[in-house]
């Protein structure tokens, strides 16, 4: 008689049978699982970049600064919809034929759904600057108190004409901001602007005293540069002499020239955009594109490196 419990040749047996099924289970891969973990991480970085000094207004540049370059290239660019009609219309069309069909583009002057974004993110920047000032007479209080014993007296000077220039742009700015709401009484713009309550010529006021403060970057930057050269002038020519010099300037110099090229991009980038908005001709060849890549420029370099510390 025959033992049932045995298994005959070729038959599985109950643990091959058990493991094959626990090998049918989906196994979620990790990727997956760490998901959570990845977005809560994210979300603490940005409240770390936000709650820093200055991060919020540096992101928002950044983020406001990346819309007006993309509304730009979309409006540049075709439609999805439009591109597979012409293709599919290229495909039907014997070869013969000379008809070209026509790529339908975003009328113009309707605001996509990108450059409405970036006008409110913009919007939220200009609130946020009427309460600039007050950091903005801090600065100025410090400076009037003069320079500091190891101070340049030529480049004080600049901070301080540059700080005056930046006061004046803010205030000006916060009297046309807070006219257009109806918080600041138009009677008062219009006895300036020859009986007119537009804030126009408001606005083109702060453009300018903005564009004074920019160009004190370029003289500051400038004068920096004569400086440093004297200094490691005077360095080499004791190195020469065999008289001792303070061991580890090199990096130190190093990362001068690092910081005051990162400023001078940033003074280029703000150029064309205050030129355009502080004179009456404007920067030639303006347009969306170009304010949002020179805002970027301007803006990204100091959101990425508080970025980096919010690690």
């Amino acid at each position: 008689m025959s033992d049932e419990t045995k298994v005959g040749p070729g038959a599985p047996s109950p643990q091959d049978v058990n493991s094959a099924a626990a090998s049918k289970e989906v196994s979620v891969p990790s990727h997956f699982t760490a998901l959570p973990k990845q977005a809560d991480r994210l979300l603490l970085r940005l409240n770390k970049l936000l709650a820093a000094p200055g991060g919020l207004s540096s992101t928002l540049g950044t983020v406001s600064y990346t819309l007006y370059l993309l509304a730009y290239l979309e409006t540049k660019a075709p439609t999805a919809s439009a591109l597979s009609t012409q293709l599919r219309a290229l495909i039907k069309a014997p070869s013969t034929t000379s008809k070209t069909s026509t790529i339908l583009v975003p009328a113009p002057g309707a605001p996509t759904p990108i450059a409405s974004l970036g006008a409110l993110i913009s919007k939220a920047r200009t609130t946020l600057r009427l309460f600039s000032l007050i950091p903005l007479y801090a600065r100025l209080r410090t400076l009037l108190k003069g320079p500091k014993p190891d101070d340049d007296v030529f480049a004080h000077r600049i901070a301080v004409t540059q700080c005056l220039a930046y006061v004046a742009y803010q205030a000006l700015e916060n009297i046309a901001v807070l006219t257009d709401a109806g918080i600041f009484p138009a009677a008062v713009v219009a006895r300036f602007n020859k009986g007119s309550p537009a804030t126009a010529r408001v606005y083109r006021a702060a453009y300018r005293s903005w564009l004074v403060g920019v160009s004190c970057d370029f003289v500051r930057l400038g004068r920096q540069a004569v400086v440093e050269r004297r200094r490691r002038a005077v360095r080499a020519r004791m190195a020469e002499e065999g008289r001792p010099v303070v061991e580890g300037q090199e990096e130190e110099d190093r990362e001068a020239d690092a910081l005051w090229w990162k400023e001078l991009v940033v003074a280029v980038a703000w150029f064309p955009m205050a030129v355009q908005f502080g004179t009456d001709t404007g920067f030639p060849g303006w347009n969306l594109g170009l304010m949002g890549l020179c805002g970027l420029v301007a803006t990204s370099g100091r959101t990425a490196s508080l970025w980096r510390t919010t690690k």
